[in-house]
């Protein structure tokens, strides 16, 4: 069967008990990321790393490309002309977030270490299209797309692609015949967005969209403490969920981290109440 896996950003620990939970269950699954492997987590180069090895166009492990690994690529070029340049005589461009910092600790700010890297991610498609038999039979059909899929035929190449790994605004998918899987977003609520709270870090179906966003925030755990923030996992088969732990495993987590006061109550966890 085929599973779809939110943004990691870096939460390896996370992945890997994710990975474990879901081919426990299917052996043969087909899993695809995302996006934003990198950037904001805790080890982003056992993430990287990890995908290097793993991640094919066609194999086990898929992704599609997510906006932080499309700001790498974009800076990526900006330091390529930088660093080829006859005299530098201007500072030397940083990624926006920590990526650089990672590669500067392991000494890889070097072409020939980062030609693999962007070789890798320039390979990440923008999003893929799946067509399967659900569990009572019906044919189904799943975009999976980083930020949105934009079906506006009157936008340029660019305008779409960047629509694929920034849009935010859910819009023109009512009556496409396609769910849209989506991450960017965390599933958090905000000054700008109402969710049940109940939900927040975790998985949320979006009817009036025909949309999945699977991106429950996971390297937010310790901002946002009063939600599980997981790291989301969704079969497309069936829509079963998967965590890399259980609510209660969840509280019992932050509450030992340090994330939670210790008279805190489960009860009074978000996400328990129904």
């Amino acid at each position: 069967m085929h599973y779809v896996i939110g943004d990691v950003h870096g939460c390896f620990d996370e992945m890997m008990k994710l990975l474990k939970r879901i081919e426990a269950q299917d052996a043969n699954a087909i899993i695809y990321f995302i996006g934003d492997l990198i950037d904001r987590g805790p080890e982003v180069w056992k993430v990287l790393d990890w995908a290097m090895k793993n991640i094919t166009v066609d194999g086990k492990y898929r992704s599609v490309r997510g906006n932080h690994e499309q700001m790498v690529l974009n800076w990526y070029a900006k330091w390529l002309n930088w660093k080829n340049a006859t005299e530098q005589d201007s500072m030397e461009p940083k990624t926006k977030y920590d990526f650089y910092y990672r590669l500067e600790e392991r000494d890889k700010l070097k072409i020939e270490e980062l030609e693999p890297i962007m070789t890798f991610f320039k390979n990440l498609p923008y999003n893929q299209l799946i067509t399967l038999t659900d569990k009572e039979g019906i044919e189904k059909h799943y975009r999976i797309v980083h930020a949105w899929y934009c079906r506006d035929n009157t936008l340029s190449q660019e305008e779409l692609n960047h629509a694929y790994i920034w849009q935010r605004t859910l819009l023109g998918n009512e009556n496409s015949g396609e769910s849209i899987v989506h991450g960017h977003t965390p599933n958090i609520p905000d000054e700008n967005r109402t969710i049940p709270e109940n939900r927040a870090g975790r998985i949320i179906h979006e009817e009036s969209s025909n949309s999945i966003n699977v991106d429950g925030g996971c390297c937010y755990k310790q901002l946002y403490s009063q939600y599980p923030c997981m790291l989301c996992g969704i079969c497309l088969e069936t829509l079963e969920e998967f965590y890399p732990c259980s609510l209660e495993e969840r509280f019992k987590e932050f509450k030992r981290e340090g994330y939670l006061s210790e008279d805190s109550r489960i009860e009074d966890f978000p996400a328990f109440i129904e």
